[in-house]
């Protein structure tokens, strides 16, 4: 009997231990999870998703290298910091205003019209001895219209006037119908632009 008493002695003592033990644990975890954070400016940092503050706040002391990340985030924000001040003044001001006024007048001033074919020549109209001077003109090997190279024919010198008069695109063969404010318009009433390019139409006025 005096056996038993103390086995249960024994094991009395081991579960009040290991119940103490348990208790002990649940205090530090309790302590633990009620510790509050940090309040130094490192610890602040390292835990802040803020890009490049936590290079600045570091503890120990302050390098060259800390100085630079800082100098580096400081312009960053002012550079932000001003245009969002600009795009929100110029959003507040509203400056672009459109307003669009019809009226209606029984005559129209005529616009001036310039009707130019970028192509230079016809070469319907072009004869042997123009080939043979545009290729000259060009740095292209002189040939007929055929494509063969003149040797035995001597051509007069190119009037290079006459060659765009002649060759020229015509205002007949391009305008194909005129009106404007009811009246009707013809080649008639164009008159002829040479410019260096091509040869043009100009029409200016409407009689």
């Amino acid at each position: 009997m005096p056996i038993e008493f103390v086995c249960k002695i024994k094991f009395a003592e081991e579960d009040e231990k290991q119940k103490s033990k348990q208790d002990g644990d649940k205090e530090s975890l309790i302590e633990e999870s009620c510790t509050p954070p940090a309040k130094d400016l490192a610890g602040f940092a390292n835990s802040c998703s803020l890009h490049g503050i936590n290079h600045i706040f570091v503890s120990g002391r302050l390098g060259i290298r800390q100085t630079l990340w800082a100098l580096a985030f400081l312009t960053s924000l002012a550079l932000f910091l001003y245009q969002a001040a600009k795009c929100a003044i110029s959003y507040l001001e509203h400056p672009h205003v459109t307003a669009l006024n019809e009226e209606a007048t029984p005559e129209m001033v005529f616009p001036a019209v310039t009707i130019c074919n970028i192509n230079r020549f016809r070469f319907s109209a072009l004869t042997d001895a123009d080939i043979y001077h545009l290729a000259n003109l060009t740095g292209l090997p002189p040939k007929n219209r055929d494509g063969h190279k003149p040797t035995d024919l001597m051509y007069p010198a190119p009037d290079m006037q006459d060659i765009f008069n002649r060759t020229g695109h015509q205002l007949e063969e391009m305008l194909m119908s005129c009106n404007f404010s009811g009246q009707n318009c013809s080649v008639e009433d164009f008159s002829v632009v040479s410019e260096k390019v091509s040869q043009s139409s100009a029409f200016t006025s409407l009689l």
